[in-house]
């Protein structure tokens, strides 16, 4: 588990700004998943009306799509949506039961403020969330690493395994993709960064001194 602890400013934010913590939002991200599975299994060309086009928001003013664009669905399996709607509550859940909802709320928020940024001043479409939902499933398994999943629902993992796996496409696909695609990732993932960066390098600076310290009586 990584021991953050949670950054002076965004205390005093919190105390500042306590409206913005929305309790359970998991139920707001599963409807939206739910409400884009429904209507594109229904009319495929739907998927085209919810996807974030930018020039279709800013040319056609078609501002709806700032907020639709998360009700991409991961899947089009009917079994699947509904271990991703269960995962996804889980995870959210963990989070704001650790963190609380401002907080929560926050690190959502940091993601989607930030994706919709982007892609509005490069022209970057959005077409699915998975790497939002990634963001999510990171942020739970650096908190919960020893929480066991079941893949399949049989196969038993602890989270930590499948960050690692996670954590080993993101890098492979920013070696991989175009400078546009990498960019989007790096602002995507800041939220990521933000809240466990901090964290991250104090750990790495312990590490680096106890083996400094060892090494000095070899």
């Amino acid at each position: 588990m990584i021991l953050e602890q949670s950054p002076k400013w965004l205390r005093q934010l919190e105390r500042a700004m306590p409206w913005l913590a929305i309790p359970r939002i998991s139920i707001i991200l599963i409807t939206l998943q739910a409400f884009g599975f429904l209507l594109i299994s229904s009319d495929p060309t739907w998927a085209t009306r919810l996807a974030l086009f930018p020039e279709r928001v800013l040319q056609q003013g078609e501002w709806w799509r700032l907020v639709t664009y998360l009700s991409m669905p991961l899947t089009m399996g009917i079994i699947w949506m509904v271990f991703v709607c269960w995962f996804l509550y889980s995870m959210l859940d963990w989070l704001e039961n650790e963190w609380g909802s401002f907080k929560t709320t926050f690190y959502i928020l940091v993601s989607i403020v930030l994706t919709i940024a982007f892609s509005l001043i490069f022209s970057y479409p959005v077409y699915d969330v998975r790497d939002f939902n990634s963001t999510l499933f990171l942020a739970a398994a650096s908190l919960f690493p020893e929480q066991e999943i079941s893949i399949f629902g049989i196969i038993p993992v602890k989270m930590k395994y499948m960050a690692y796996l996670t954590a080993a496409f993101i890098l492979y696909r920013l070696f991989t993709g175009s400078w546009m695609d990498r960019c989007f990732m790096l602002v995507i993932y800041s939220n990521y960064l933000l809240f466990f960066g901090p964290a991250m390098l104090t750990e790495l600076r312990d590490w680096k001194r106890r083996r400094d310290y060892k090494n000095k009586f070899r």
